[in-house]
């Protein structure tokens, strides 16, 4: 068992294989991690080359790999609020307000790359994805038309012919 410190606040890391629940739980109480706000770690399997393909997806957009799927796994999560009363009680139950983003059709890693991502998140628009400058040089051709986006829908145009 360790502890390391983050931010000023102190975790309790465990590994589950060596140490039981009885023991961390003695361990967090003598050490007062009560009353601390502690991050929990869920640890994430995958093959060699998913990883890889992950580590270098997060480095492309400069976050970590922790970030980016906690960004998605709560965004898929944050989405099905909209639909589902089960995950709409349990955010509830659990004091998850929902995300402004998550009503919009575009919403998942294309806020990555979206010029009004910030106020998105704030709730402050109703825009949908609008592409940043830098992101004409990566879309594939295939994909051009998203570069013309001003925000009133994220269509693909019909193609006649």
């Amino acid at each position: 068992m360790s502890i390391f410190h983050r931010s000023g606040e102190a975790s309790l890391m465990q590994n589950p294989h060596n140490y039981g629940y009885d023991d961390v739980l003695k361990a967090s109480t003598s050490m007062g991690t009560a009353s601390v706000q502690a991050d929990k770690v869920v640890n994430v399997r995958m093959s060699e080359s998913e990883h890889t393909l992950l580590k270098a997806y997060c480095a492309s957009l400069n976050r970590s790999m922790q970030d980016v799927l906690r960004d998605f796994a709560l965004m898929e999560i944050q989405k099905q609020h909209n639909f589902c009363r089960i995950v709409r009680s349990l955010m509830e139950e659990h004091g998850v307000d929902q995300d402004p983003r998550a009503k919009k059709p575009c919403a998942g890693y294309s806020c990555y790359y979206c010029r009004h991502a910030e106020a998105c998140k704030d709730g402050e628009t109703d825009l949908l994805f609008i592409p940043r400058q830098e992101l004409r040089e990566m879309v594939t051709e295939e994909c051009s038309y998203i570069l013309n986006f001003d925000g009133s829908s994220i269509e693909a145009p019909i193609r006649v012919g």
